[in-house]
């Protein structure tokens, strides 16, 4: 039976790398297939993943206390009360999906039409804004015209790609009104009925999986160690625990980081009377997800709108913006994260910049979480290869190591460390400077030995 199984495994594996070797596009267009059947489904998981949190939260901090204060054990013991505790899931739930769909509500009836709005008007009056930035310069500029000139015709191009791409590209997609949206989305009749489909799918999905999440990390523990070892099915476990924790840790965290700080920045610029603050909050709340990058890509969009409208309001703008991103930084971000991932700044914007070329938008946001696990995987395999040759498992171990002989540890700061490249050569710098004390060592040895 196991030859059985594995020569079966070897030739589904060998036909796999067959087909993705010689017929990749196929592969990758059923799977696309797949996936567009599934959406639904995914988008239901999806949702239950963010509320996941939400919903814990509603359980352990509203209604376990009540549940407790009358005397029900609703904990997941084997002697807790079965009943009560479904029944203070169902409230938990009920209170978690009323709560998503209010938002959900509100992102449609206030927060996008608004969006709408703005975006119309300023493609209404994009030719005055033009004006305005063309007398700035005019007056900024009088006395150098060959740089007047060249701003002139930059400001004519830059005007007509943003005009044709206005015109042309992005209002034909806005909807008049929200009562629109189905309308417009409708267009298509099946492709109307498939996105209400997917959609209220991906609802049910998501109250079920909400109700069940035990369930299914159960019969997952149950067929880990059914089919593994011992040591492996604990560790698959601790596996599948770390990516859970890293991925609720991190997106949930960025969540509601970057929903305080679009909430913040809404405030300031209502203070600040800068122009259009719901768009330009929606824009930095929604950048301000992506790690590293997403603050500035926010603050630089948020201004390029403003310099159209008023360049003096712009640079209040960036001000507020950078003093908002180090508060983030510094205080609000840590506060609510933490160190979630675990990467250095380094390894994110490695992440960033691998993932978001690899699965563009959808990179930019996973991409840290995923390299965070993968990332952790490997730290994990060389710990456990270090240890089976009876190595030190601590990094710090190893900054001032400069081999090892017959498992003896060799340090770079003993000079009599010669072996393995532990010691370079002079640099040129060195050389340089120290020219004239060696000649003259070597020219009183030659003295020496003449004499």
């Amino acid at each position: 039976m196991t030859w059985g199984i594995t020569i079966f495994v070897v030739c589904v594996c060998l036909m796999l790398a067959y087909y993705v070797i010689f017929d990749g596009m196929t592969i990758a267009r059923n799977l696309g297939n797949i996936v567009d059947s599934l959406s639904g489904i995914i988008i239901g998981i999806v949702i239950a993943y963010i509320l996941i949190p939400l919903l814990e939260g509603v359980e352990h901090r509203i209604l376990m206390p009540i549940y407790k204060k009358h005397g029900y054990d609703v904990s997941i013991a084997k002697t807790a009360d079965k009943k009560k505790r479904s029944q203070m899931r169902k409230i938990s739930i009920l209170i978690t999906m009323t709560v998503f769909l209010i938002l959900l509500y509100s992102l449609f009836r206030v927060i996008i039409p608004q969006l709408v709005s703005s975006i119309r008007e300023i493609a209404n009056n994009l030719p005055m804004y033009i004006k305005n930035i063309d007398d700035y310069s005019n007056l900024f500029l009088a006395n150098n015209p060959d740089l007047q000139q060249i701003i002139d015709s930059q400001l004519d191009n830059y005007y007509e790609t943003l005009s044709s791409y206005l015109t042309q590209k992005l209002l034909p997609l806005l909807p008049g009104n929200v009562n629109t949206i189905v309308r417009y989305a409708s267009r298509s009749f099946i492709s109307g009925i498939k996105i209400v489909f997917d959609l209220v799918v991906g609802l049910i999905v998501a109250i079920y999986v909400l109700n069940s999440k035990e369930r299914f990390t159960t019969k997952g523990k149950k067929m880990a160690y059914a089919v593994l070892k011992e040591d492996a099915a604990n560790e698959l476990i601790s596996g599948f625990r770390f990516v859970n924790y890293t991925f609720q840790g991190f997106i949930g965290g960025k969540l509601v980081d970057s929903l305080i700080i679009g909430v913040i920045c809404y405030i300031g610029c209502i203070m600040l009377k800068i122009p259009y603050p719901v768009l330009i909050s929606v824009v930095v709340g929604a950048t301000n997800v992506i790690p590293f990058f997403g603050p500035y890509i926010g603050g630089g969009v948020g201004a390029l709108i403003l310099v159209l409208i008023n360049p003096v309001k712009a640079l209040v703008f960036l001000i507020f913006v950078i003093v908002l991103q180090q508060f983030d930084g510094n205080i609000l971000g840590p506060t609510i994260l933490g160190n979630s991932t675990g990467l250095s700044s380094f390894w994110v914007i490695f992440a960033i910049t691998l993932f978001g070329g690899l699965w563009g938008v959808v990179g930019l946001f996973i991409g840290v979480p995923i390299f965070a696990v993968f990332y952790a995987f490997v730290s994990r395999i060389t710990n456990v290869l270090l240890a089976r040759r009876g190595l030190d498992t601590r990094t710090n171990e190893y900054a001032d190591l400069a081999y090892i002989e017959d498992g003896e540890y060799k340090l770079l700061s003993d000079k009599n460390n010669t072996k393995h490249n532990a010691r370079k050569n002079s640099s040129a710098f060195k050389k340089l400077f120290h020219f004239d004390v060696k000649a003259k060592k070597n020219d009183k040895k030659t003295e020496d030995e003449t004499k």
